[in-house]
């Protein structure tokens, strides 16, 4: 799954007809997009090389079973038909949710269990700064969507339970209510 997801993305970043720059200029407009586009697009496109990394981590010993709940939630949400961004009308877009997600848990996975401490990472894995300034950019540009996927990130992270339905479906019901992603003013901030 991780190589047909892998060509995808990059099959969708290549092309000119995808609304990717669109909808970011639609945002923030043409003279801020410059500061968006390509490491969101980056962020995008290291979602499959960060699910691999997590799946290496999490089959480790040791990893506290928050950690663990975190990477099966990510796996689900990315996995699902549905989400906060449509995939199917906005194109490679539409994934920036499931990127945003994913590279929150391969971040909070570096800290919360000190994956550095053990050796560097493999080539091809996400450097941590790089990381950092994604989830930056991408809580600036989608400011409510973010805030949306780190409360689930904590609810999972705090309970015990498995069961990820719920969060999911509040997911793709607000996915569903969406016309476009949050405005131009939102972004600026």
């Amino acid at each position: 799954m991780p190589q047909e997801l892998r060509a995808r993305l990059a099959s969708m970043a290549e092309d000119p007809s995808d609304p990717f720059t669109g909808s970011i200029r639609a945002l923030v407009g043409p003279r801020d997009a410059v500061k968006y586009e390509r490491p969101m697009r980056e962020l995008i496109l290291a979602v499959p090389a960060m699910t691999a990394q997590i799946r290496n981590w999490i089959s480790g010993p040791g990893f506290q079973p928050g950690i663990v709940r975190l990477h099966g939630f990510a796996m689900e949400y990315l996995y699902s038909p549905d989400g906060l961004l449509p995939e199917t009308s906005m194109g490679l877009f539409g994934y920036l949710d499931d990127a945003y997600l994913v590279a929150r848990v391969y971040h909070r996975t570096l800290l919360e269990a000190d994956c550095l401490a053990s050796g560097p990472l493999p080539a091809g894995a996400p450097q941590p700064g790089s990381v950092h300034d994604w989830i930056r950019l991408a809580r600036q540009l989608l400011p409510r969507e973010t805030a949306a996927l780190d409360k689930m990130l904590d609810e999972v992270f705090a309970t015990r339970a498995g069961n990820y339905a719920g969060l999911l479906e509040k997911a793709a019901v607000s996915g569903r209510a969406k016309t476009r992603p949050a405005g131009k003013q939102a972004a600026r901030r």
